[in-house]
């Protein structure tokens, strides 16, 4: 097992692009084209309370969109991953804890809340913009 540990920064790549690539793919709509739906977001987030509901759909678009930018490129990843744990801590919290949902409608925040904790404690790995400009 211990031949294994070279390949480390490779798992670590796949996360950051996996869980990129899906921030990206959810986020797009929102980030791209805001005012045709940002407004439903925002209805969403007002039906929970959410304090400030037009401030944080713009927020949570955004953070989610450029934070799965920088999770693929691992740019800025550390920056990045404090911003998208205190996103889906508050999304955990506000959307699902907070109205009793199911933990399997909960498990996408959830995870997404777990895997940016392990790569703010880790750091990008050797595969990242990061890494080559000295800064993971």
């Amino acid at each position: 097992m211990k031949q294994l540990a070279r390949y480390r920064d490779v798992g670590v790549l796949l996360l950051r692009l996996a869980f990129g690539f899906q921030l990206v793919k959810v986020s797009w709509q929102n980030a791209v084209f805001p005012r045709e739906n940002l407004p439903e977001f925002e209805r969403y987030l007002t039906s929970l309370g959410f304090p400030l509901p037009h401030v944080g759909v713009w927020l949570a678009s955004y953070t989610e969109f450029l934070g799965g930018i920088l999770l693929i490129l691992g740019l800025f990843m550390r920056w990045a991953n404090a911003a998208l744990i205190v996103n889906f801590a508050l999304a955990v919290a506000f959307a699902h804890l907070a109205i009793g949902d199911t933990y399997g409608n909960t498990m996408p925040s959830l995870n997404l809340l777990t895997v940016n904790v392990f790569l703010f404690l880790n750091g990008p790995g050797r595969y990242s913009l990061d890494a080559r400009r000295g800064g993971a």
